[in-house]
């Protein structure tokens, strides 16, 4: 078999290969390629951007992570908000490259169903017997998924209803959320129970203390996007979503040096299939500039003689793939840097760590970027990438030099670090580190020991 190139290959299809299931990455990309997963939207999806959101999320997350996606929707509505303003849902699952549907009645049994509310009541009623039915919603800054059927299906169907006009982090976020259940669902790891379970994910107070904080009324004024990649990306997407008056009075600093390439598409919520070979800070500015923000491009490597002025109000947000990147936060400036990194393995690539700067130590002194690992990294061997695994500087596994991955975890990841970037605006506790895997549900904080004080404003609220 020939051997493709790193920057063709899906690297959410190489998560096939992680326990030898397809041994070879044609099998992995075969398998890939018979996946399917249904979003279904509610009955109203209305002008409101969080719902809107949440369906564009859905869409483009699943997408990316299966072979097929058929969205049961009205293609009528017109979208008011993020990079697909204007267009309509049939417009907007056209050019994600899903199919739109009216029903049910011809998609395979087995392909995951994802509610976004609660669905029309002739629909429900009509839905065939299927093993995984998960409903995403969302209410104040609470992410949530359960499966439609049981105990939990009438709990969560005010709270989905209701939240329609609510906090777009956490609607983002339950959509993600929602993707990545269904995901797990189809992978079937032994002793997971992923897609079959009930799961939260309190943006407000991620640990858990119930305290669901007050409305979304303010964020930052300024942004600086360090690494327009998986994670670059999920930010941006998210940040185009959140409700600004005037989008041109805030400014998005966009950093990266490295063009789009077509494997690029799998992971980065921006980047189109087949993109023309652009740098990416281009990509991204160009969706960015159709809203209305005010965009600046830095097309270089952050330096260590980088600084900001002691003015300078930028939250920055790192999702960089070296240490050496990182260990410069600390020395730049910046009032409030968040780095997000995902997890160090193909078993938990679903695994999340936002760190946040400044903390009771510079990003020189973290131990855990004190040097990069040495050691290798046991995988399946492949014919196609015998030889071709290893761990990069940041801890990710690789396979032929690129990053597995799944664009769901990057929004997740993104409306974490938006979140934590916000709290302290609306008079809520930061956290210098966040440590959270989706497979277990495992999370652990650690309270911030330094203030920062990045420039708010004010978001529309009705």
């Amino acid at each position: 078999m020939n051997v493709p190139s790193k920057d063709m290959v899906h690297r959410t299809a190489l998560l096939g290969m992680h326990d030898g299931t397809h041994p070879t990455l044609e099998a992995a990309l075969d398998a890939h390629a018979a996946t399917g997963i249904v979003i279904v939207a509610g009955s109203q999806p209305g002008p409101q951007p969080a719902y809107q959101g949440a369906l564009c999320t859905a869409i483009a997350t699943a997408v990316r992570a299966f072979g097929h996606t058929r969205v049961v929707a009205g293609g009528d509505g017109v979208m008011t908000a993020g990079p697909h303003r204007g267009r309509t849902i049939a417009e907007v699952v056209a050019s994600e490259g899903a199919t739109l549907a009216t029903d049910l009645r011809d998609v395979p049994a087995h392909w995951p169903v994802v509610l976004l509310g609660t669905p029309a009541p002739t629909l429900w009623q009509s839905l065939p017997p299927r093993p995984v039915v998960l409903r995403a919603s969302w209410n104040g800054w609470t992410a949530s998924v359960h499966p439609a059927t049981g105990p939990a299906a009438g709990a969560d169907t005010a709270s989905a209803d209701a939240s329609d006009a609510g906090n777009v982090l956490a609607a983002l976020c339950a959509a993600a959320l929602g993707v990545h259940e269904a995901f797990g669902a189809v992978q079937a790891r032994p002793g997971s129970d992923v897609g079959h379970r009930s799961i939260s994910l309190n943006l407000w107070s991620p640990a858990g203390d119930g305290d669901d904080g007050p409305s979304l009324t303010h964020t930052s004024a300024a942004w600086w996007l360090i690494g327009l990649g998986h994670l670059g990306q999920a930010n941006a997407w998210v940040l185009s979503w959140l409700p600004y008056p005037d989008p041109g009075q805030v400014t998005i600093v966009l950093q990266d040096v490295d063009r789009a390439v077509d494997a690029n598409h799998s992971t980065g919520m921006l980047t189109p299939r087949l993109p023309a070979q652009v740098r990416k800070t281009r990509l991204v500015a160009a969706r960015l500039d159709a809203l209305g923000f005010d965009t600046r491009i830095v097309e270089q490597r952050l330096h260590p003689n980088t600084r900001v002025s002691s003015n300078d109000t930028h939250v920055a947000l790192l999702g960089v793939d070296n240490l050496t990147t990182r260990r410069m936060i600390s020395a730049v400036g910046w009032g409030l840097a968040i780095d997000t990194g995902l997890g160090a393995g193909l078993a938990d690539f679903n695994a999340i760590q936002l760190r946040r700067f400044p903390a009771a130590r510079p990003s020189d002194q973290v131990a855990a970027w004190a040097e990069p690992p040495t050691d290798s990294v046991v995988l399946p061997r492949t014919r196609a990438f015998d030889d071709l695994s290893r761990r990069d500087a940041c801890g990710a596994v690789q396979l032929a030099g690129t990053a597995v991955g799944a664009a769901f975890v990057g929004v997740i990841a993104a409306c974490l670090a938006l979140a934590e970037a916000t709290r302290q605006l609306l008079g809520g506790t930061s956290l210098d580190v966040l440590s959270l895997h989706l497979g277990t549900a495992d999370l652990d904080v650690a309270s911030a020991t330094r203030p920062s004080c990045p420039t708010a404003l004010r978001l529309t609220t009705s």
